[in-house]
């Protein structure tokens, strides 16, 4: 499994996706854990495409304006990231995540098992750190990435 995350850590609740990969650098694993690799991409979209792999899951995890409430979650396939994301890539990203999916697609490079999940944003401004919403989710999206990977197993 691997695990991809969008986003800027130094524009406030943009960078949950870093805050989740921290979490799973430091989540409790025993000896026989299914592996999974932590890609950071920062604001990269594009470089999305380097770290897609056909035949093996993905997660990627991205602040989203989805029109929820601060702080919500939501996991959706890569097919609805244009129909679920209202501000794709919270226009951070020079290439959104509907632009960077379906340039692997029509590259052959689009795995057949990837996961968007969304957290809807409270703050999205220059300085460090998440709003409470938004840090209040990062544990709920960290145990849907370790359902998914077990899931994988």
């Amino acid at each position: 499994m691997k695990v991809i995350a969008v986003g800027n850590s130094f524009y406030g609740d943009d960078g949950v996706g870093a805050a989740v990969l921290a979490h799973l650098e430091q989540a409790d694993r025993g000896d026989d854990a299914p592996a999974w690799e932590l890609v950071d991409l920062g604001t990269d979209a594009l470089g999305l495409l380097e770290h897609l792999e056909p035949g093996r899951p993905h997660i990627v995890v991205d602040a989203a304006r989805m029109g929820l409430a601060p702080g919500s979650v939501a996991s959706f396939g890569p097919d609805e990231v244009k129909v679920r994301i209202l501000a794709d890539g919270l226009s951070l990203h020079g290439l959104g995540l509907a632009e960077a999916f379906g340039l692997a697609t029509r590259l052959g490079k689009m795995p057949a098992q990837v996961l968007v999940i969304g957290v809807e944003p409270a703050q999205v401004a220059a300085g460090e750190g998440l709003s409470d919403a938004v840090a209040a989710a990062v544990p709920r999206v960290v145990d849907i990435i370790q359902a998914e990977v077990l899931r994988h197993a």
